[in-house]
């Protein structure tokens, strides 16, 4: 795509004085319920901009920028050394846990952990999922459906939004049915340390959730070696020995896998749903054109980006946007700002189901391009026709609640009526 340089005021010391509080207020708990205008003030005083308050820490937003560092090789994983800034992290299960998941290895351990992954959540098995997705799918808007009937006001995110993707997730590993949301509730507890901003109180109930979580992973693969069945933790535990993979290692997988299965679709779900509700247009357009479904999950995907952003460590003097990095520096990825850069996207903030201007960057990209990113695909792409087929209105009503841990872009409760 062919793009022209937007015309931009001269960046003054009024304007990076400007970036610097906003990258402050957005590296500071608790979330911020509308963080767009931050990375816009961002933006304004560079694409890649150095931190005043953080030496040393460079904020992306630009889309080509972002990109770019997605797909460099002399780079390290920016999550697993902020992790080790902490110096007791090996005396904390849910760091341990963690530091050895998928989400935080280098080549070669990443990728000989994502291949032993790749052997197991493959293209095949995630479309062998599709008529249990589609039977999860009907399952959970019935509930909605029990849940709101009479105009009664239901929480999305409780009824289905967080439901449906883990019922998914759970059947695909093979988590029992009446644990599915007891390892939900575990895994939301051990991620509270993913982001890097908890106290102490938060790590604590995370080495407790580890612990356990761990604890109920290790039992279930042990019985998968010696009853195995049609699902991911029988092929795991088949593999066990092979690849060079520790134990640590495959809970951590184990672990990963569940997580990735129902965080990025269950902050998309709300999203979405909320986004089609402030957009009647689009919503109609989908109603009346369900054939628009592909195209529009990656529209709605874009607009409403589920995990803020990645980060990496230059590993060399590094170029990027006209700055010097040197080797050391983060480099912290916004994927929420460069999935609005109006120099890739014109008008960023609509939502706009004719778009073509792109890929968006929802799933990272490079190496560590989200594993369940097609199963989310096939999830959205089988609910979303279901939903508006089922429900000829959706309103949200009340007052939604977004979610307030650093890192996730989400609700934590979506009331709405549903027609």
């Amino acid at each position: 795509m062919t793009t022209t340089e937007p015309t931009t005021e001269p960046v003054t010391d009024a304007t990076r004085e400007a970036a610097n509080t906003a990258l402050n207020r957005l590296g500071t708990p608790p979330m911020v319920t509308d963080p767009y205008p931050l990375y816009d003030e961002l933006r304004s005083a560079g694409r890649v901009f150095p931190s005043a308050q953080y030496p040393g820490l460079w904020a992306v937003t630009g889309y080509r920028e972002v990109a770019e560092v997605m797909r460099m090789q002399n780079t390290a994983n920016g999550p697993a050394a902020a992790a080790k800034w902490r110096e007791d992290w090996a005396d904390h299960e849910s760091m341990r846990l963690y530091l050895s998941a998928l989400v935080c290895l280098d080549a070669p351990d990443h990728t000989r952990v994502r291949g032993a992954a790749g052997h197991v959540f493959t293209p095949n098995a995630i479309q062998k999922m599709r008529e249990v997705v589609e039977r999860l799918a009907a399952k959970h808007l019935d509930d909605l459906a029990e849940q709101g009937a009479g105009g009664r006001p239901v929480d999305l995110i409780d009824v289905l939004a967080s439901r449906f993707p883990v019922a998914v997730i759970a059947e695909m590993l093979g988590v029992p049915d009446d644990q599915a949301m007891l390892f939900y509730e575990l895994a939301n507890g051990w991620t509270r340390v993913w982001a890097g901003y908890y106290t102490e109180e938060d790590l604590a109930g995370a080495d407790r959730a580890a612990t356990q979580l761990r604890g109920y992973f290790s039992e279930l693969l042990d019985e998968r070696a010696r009853n195995p069945r049609e699902d991911l933790l029988s092929g795991l535990a088949a593999r066990r020995g092979q690849d060079g993979m520790s134990e640590d290692e495959l809970l951590g997988l184990a672990s990963f896998l569940f997580v990735a299965g129902f965080e990025t679709t269950t902050n998309f779900i709300g999203n979405a749903v909320h986004a089609l509700w402030e957009f009647p247009d689009q919503q109609k357009l989908l109603r009346d054109d369900p054939s628009l479904t592909p195209k529009a999950i990656e529209e709605l995907l874009r607009h409403g980006t589920p995990i803020v952003g990645a980060s990496r460590v230059a590993t060399e003097p590094t170029l990027l946007g006209g700055q010097e990095i040197p080797p050391g520096h983060f480099m912290w990825l916004i994927l929420a700002a460069a999935n609005r850069d109006p120099l890739q996207y014109p008008d960023p903030a609509k939502l706009d189901f004719t778009r073509d201007q792109g890929p968006h960057l929802s799933f990272s990209g490079g190496p560590h391009f989200c594993m369940g990113a097609a199963l989310a695909r096939m999830e959205t792409q089988v609910l979303f026709p279901a939903l508006l087929e089922r429900f000829k209105t959706i309103e949200v009503v009340g007052t939604p609640e977004k979610r307030t841990g650093l890192g996730l872009i989400g609700y934590e409760h979506l009331p709405v009526v549903v027609g």
